[in-house]
């Protein structure tokens, strides 16, 4: 140990021997004593003196050892067996441990609980588990999508291809059959009378007056929004054109919705308002009617007529069917004989015996006939023997 070691090198550093101390009064006393004890007598040679100074110098070296600032800290147990060590006796070590100032207890050094250990090494064990498994998740949803899920998908979006474009050929192969329809009905239609475009009902058609109007509507029983503004505006300029001269015999505006809304209560509702609004937009819109100039009468604005469009001519297909029809005979009535009923007696008759013929047999009880004839048959019997006379007659024919 190095306490050990440090009291050897002290005596071999220090090579002339330091001056020795004043003595105390206790160490001249105990000096004393010991060299009462020690001293001998003076008949000792020159060795014995020699002595006595070298066992002074190891003294005054222990006591500076003693009193080095290294040493005091040291326990007294310690100290006692380095002197003892050094060859001091017990007297010697006990005037120099006297010598020593009081020395204040040793604290126990502080004493800490180990550090744990490193966690470092777990976790990185941890990451390493946590990666791997990751790794081989990703691994198996790989193979799993790859072996299982791919193909499925592929297969799905080559089938929804393949069918698109299939849609696409059958789209363009209606296309072209529409275009090519159009195409030949266009042809076709030219052949065709052209729709009249003021063509009015049948049933306003034949109307004359306003009140021919309203007797059409109680008899289909039609709400008077339900009346083509055409035929009201044409029934109108006639009816108002009825025992009037020519300059007079066309209404204005205002007189010919005077005289519609005298005979139609209704127009001066709401929805009579919104009708004649419909009613002055066909009027000024439509070709049939037609407003003479302004200087056909000094008084009024604007007057308006009926012109009635010329009939189309007839397509050459129209004409060729019409003298077909024309080149046919007539529908003649049948001549009715005196042999007739006979004829029709003859085959109620034969539709008669047909029907016995095909009747399923009944075999006859003991008692007679079987009594299934008494009772009325039913509507599915009936239903059959109709069906097997129908079959006779037309057999038999």
């Amino acid at each position: 140990m190095a306490n050990d070691d440090t009291p050897d090198s002290v005596p071999q550093a220090a090579a002339p021997p330091p001056p020795p101390p004043e003595p105390s009064a206790e160490a001249t006393s105990s000096t004393t004593a010991s060299s009462s004890v020690q001293i001998p007598s003076a008949t000792d040679t020159t060795p014995a003196v020699n002595s006595l100074d070298d066992r002074v110098q190891l003294v005054s070296r222990a006591r500076s050892f003693l009193r080095s600032p290294s040493i005091q800290q040291q326990d007294i147990f310690s100290k006692r067996r380095f002197l003892l060590d050094k060859g001091l006796n017990e007297v010697e070590i006990e005037g120099l441990l006297r010598e020593l100032p009081p020395q204040l207890p040793i604290v126990p050094p502080r004493t800490y609980p180990p550090p744990p250990p490193s966690n470092l090494p777990n976790l990185l064990l941890g990451i390493f588990r946590i990666f791997s498994w990751l790794l081989g998740g990703s691994a198996a949803l790989v193979l799993i999508y790859y072996r299982f899920l791919l193909p499925r998908i592929t297969r799905t979006a080559t089938a929804r291809h393949s069918l698109r474009e299939h849609h696409g050929t059958l789209l363009r192969n209606l296309t072209a059959s529409l275009a090519s329809l159009k195409e030949s009905q266009a042809e076709n239609l030219t052949l065709l009378p052209k729709p009249d475009k003021f063509r009015e009902p049948s049933g306003f058609s034949d109307c004359r007056s306003l009140k021919d109007i309203l007797r059409e509507c109680e008899e289909k029983k039609l709400e008077p929004l339900d009346i083509p503004p055409l035929s009201l505006l044409r029934c109108g300029i006639q009816e108002f054109s009825v025992g009037k001269e020519e300059a007079e015999a066309n209404p204005t505006t205002e007189d010919l919705f005077r005289l519609m809304e005298s005979h139609v209560p209704w127009l001066l509702t709401d929805e009579g308002v919104q009708y004649e609004h419909k009613l002055w937009e066909t009027l000024t819109t439509s070709t049939v009617f037609k407003s003479l100039p302004e200087n056909t009468h000094p008084s009024d604005n604007v007057r308006w007529t009926f012109d009635p469009p010329t009939p189309p001519a007839p397509s050459p297909l129209l004409e060729s069917l019409n003298n077909l029809s024309t080149a046919l005979p007539r529908d003649t009535k049948t001549k009715t004989t005196a042999l007739q009923h006979t004829l029709q007696s003859l085959s109620v008759l034969t539709g008669y015996i047909s029907a016995q013929v095909y009747v399923p047999f009944r075999p006859y009880s003991a008692s007679g006939p079987s009594n299934s004839g008494n009772t009325p048959p039913t509507p599915a019997e009936e239903l059959k023997r109709e069906i097997r006379a129908l079959k006779g007659l037309v057999l038999n024919r």
